[in-house]
This record gives C-alpha cells, structure tokens and sequence, in this order.
C-alpha cells in the first residue's frame, strides 16, 4: 500500500470522534483526529440531515481512500435504552450510507471487540479509558486531549481515540 489514506469514524448521536491516518509502507502518520457535535435541533429527519450535509464535507476534505466504521453494538446489557440503540443505529448506518456514496463501495465495519484486540499491545484487552494512551503509542504521538473547564479529560477525547482505533486497526489489519 502506498500514501493510502484511511477515516476512521466512532459514531453516536451526541459525538462523532473522526481520524484520518495516512500510510506509506510501514509508516503510518497523522492527518487530523477530531470530532463533530451533531445538532440536537429538530426532528430525527433535520438532525440527520444535517449531520450527514457536514460529514459529507469532513470526507470529500480528507479525501480518504478507505472508510472504518465502528459498527454499532446490538446489545449494551446496562449501558442503553432500546431508544439509545436505535437512534445509534440511525445515524451509523447514515454516514455509512454517505460512506458508500463517497466510496462508491461499502464502508469497512469495525466490531469494537475486533478493534481492541487488534491494537492491544500485551495480553490484556484495553478499556475505553487506556485507548487514548495506546493509539497514542502506535503512532507515536502525544494524544490530542480535550479537557473539562475543572481540567477533567473531557468525554470527547474518548469519541477522538475510538475513531483513531478504528483507523489504526484498519492501517495494521487492511486485509480485516
């Protein structure tokens, strides 16, 4: 694979963390690693409108060659209502959608478990809590976080390093 560029996208209907890596061989380097807040203004329609015109201008600025989506998680056992899932659903399968369009192909869908297993760098499996510091270490970077006006990491910094995970597995696993 030469200069090949991948977005990866964790995606809920409050944050959408975004990475774009570029590989070049065997080196792999950030382009950006960000999020989007999408709107919580209007019906479902509106919201998803919206957040598909502006994910649409995240992907044709990046230009990505390949497309990572977390997938959605079918059953969060204490985590999320039904409601929760289903508005999840909504807006993953949305921006795969725009995806697809961008890619004329299908996205590649990430189950979180795939994802973690994947870049873990010992036996242990990751938590949520250490991906920031493990991605952090694959690219060897100082992770981007966001802090909380009381100088707590902010919870999109998480949303970030999920979206960095999903591209740096597909960077280290292109074949899935």
């Amino acid at each position: 694979m030469n200069n090949i560029k991948i977005l990866g996208l964790d995606i809920s209907t409050s944050c959408i963390g975004y990475a774009c890596l570029e590989v070049n061989g065997s080196t792999i380097t950030v382009v950006e690693i960000d999020h989007y807040k999408p709107t919580k203004d209007g019906d479902i329609f509106e919201r998803l409108a919206k957040t598909r015109k502006d994910i649409k201008k995240i992907i044709k600025r990046l230009e990505p060659d390949v497309i990572a989506i977390e997938d959605i998680i079918q059953f969060m056992g204490h985590g999320s209502s039904a409601a929760t899932i289903i508005g999840l659903a909504q807006f993953n399968r949305m921006i795969g959608l725009v995806a697809y369009d961008y890619l004329k192909a299908s996205p590649t869908l990430l189950n979180v478990m795939k994802i973690r297993h994947g870049i873990k760098s010992g036996k242990e499996l990751p938590s949520k809590e250490d991906i920031p510091e493990l991605v952090a270490n694959h690219l060897n970077i100082e992770f981007p976080y966001l802090y909380t006006k009381t100088n707590k990491i902010a919870p999109e910094s998480y949303d970030r390093a999920d979206a960095t995970a999903v591209a740096l597995y597909q960077a280290l696993h292109p074949q899935g």
